[in-house]
């Protein structure tokens, strides 16, 4: 008993000592604008990013992009590349892979995920992970029919489960949902749709896990306080997140002033984190230690027409200018 008494109390040491400790990783999001290999697919609509179409979109217009968009990654945490990168507008896994082990990235030694979805462009979303951070479980992906509501084929979700460092099981959902184009109100059934497939597969999440840790990133093409976040989603404000149970979504851009997407003149916080309340309550050793939008001074541009600054875009228009994206990246910090 005595022996058995001691092995608790070491136990229980070396618990309490991981949870303060607080190691961790970041995590990060970006739309990368259009990520398109130069060749053409006959399948999809991706002509105007070949040599030949209306962006000119050459070898060597790609590889700087390719280039520029791993200074942004690797830049994501002072001390190394992010453990994780989810990413939307990737087109296939030609990029991805010339991204992961081709560019200025490769040193990281990423893997990634990704969908192969029905979008008549051929965008996809993928997420990059390091294997000494993040042990890959499983992955799926999730299909968003929008033809009650009057759309095309989108994008799918990327659900990936994976082991962290603490041996925490992790849930990951790297989303793109339905654009705004035709209308803010006429396009909103079909966000709150792309928020509904998310939540079945998280209320699913939340049956399985004992202790639930859910991260949802993306490009959600709406705003924290958006009908499909609050109703869809079911995602209760930040504020509310220290006093909420384990299995109970929460925003958490919400206090941020900056956005990441700007539209003539306005800031928008469409790229987004919602997590589990698990991360935010205290209640485990794993959890969000904070969010931030990456206003990079090299990512950035003088806003001639709107004062202030931009992201520094690929293209303005259908003008090159060599830049990096028309989104700014989003991360945030989970600690053990």
């Amino acid at each position: 008993m005595k022996r058995l008494f001691l092995f608790l109390i070491v136990c229980s040491f070396f618990h309490l000592t991981s949870c303060s400790q607080r190691d961790g990783i970041t995590v990060m999001f970006y739309n990368t604008e259009n990520l398109f290999d130069p060749e053409d697919d006959p399948l999809k609509e991706d002509d105007d990013f070949t040599p030949g179409g209306d962006y000119r979109w050459t070898q060597k217009r790609y590889w700087k992009k390719l280039d520029a968009l791993s200074k942004v990654i690797v830049s994501a945490d002072d001390d190394m590349a992010p453990a994780l990168v989810g990413l939307c507008e990737v087109e296939n896994e030609t990029v991805m892979n010339d991204l992961t082990a081709r560019s200025a990235l490769r040193e990281a030694g990423y893997r990634f995920v990704m969908t192969d979805s029905p979008d008549r462009r051929g965008i996809d979303v993928a997420l990059l992970y390091r294997r000494s951070f993040f042990k890959l479980i499983a992955e799926e992906s999730l299909r968003v029919n929008l033809r009650p509501y009057g759309g095309g084929a989108t994008r799918d979700i990327l659900h990936v489960t994976g082991q962290l460092e603490n041996a925490d099981t992790l849930d990951i959902y790297v989303c793109h949902w339905p654009s705004r184009n035709g209308g803010v109100e006429e396009t909103e059934p079909r966000r709150i749709c792309a928020a509904q497939v998310v939540r079945k597969s998280v209320d699913s999440v939340f049956r399985a896990r004992k202790k639930p840790y859910v991260i949802i990133m993306g490009d959600l093409n709406d705003g924290p306080d958006a009908t499909a976040l609050r109703d869809g989603l079911k995602a209760h404000p930040y504020s509310k997140g220290a006093r909420l149970e384990d299995r109970e979504l929460v925003t958490v851009m919400d206090p941020l002033d900056d956005g990441s997407y700007k539209y003539q003149g306005q800031w928008d916080k469409y790229d987004q984190f919602v997590v589990s309340a698990s991360l935010l309550n205290g209640k485990g050793c794993t959890e969000l230690l904070g969010a931030e939008i990456m206003r990079l001074p090299f990512i950035l541009a003088d806003d001639d027409s709107y004062g202030g600054d931009k992201p520094l875009r690929t293209y303005n228009g259908r003008r090159y200018q060599g830049g990096y994206s028309d989104h700014l990246p989003v991360k945030l910090r989970i600690g053990f």
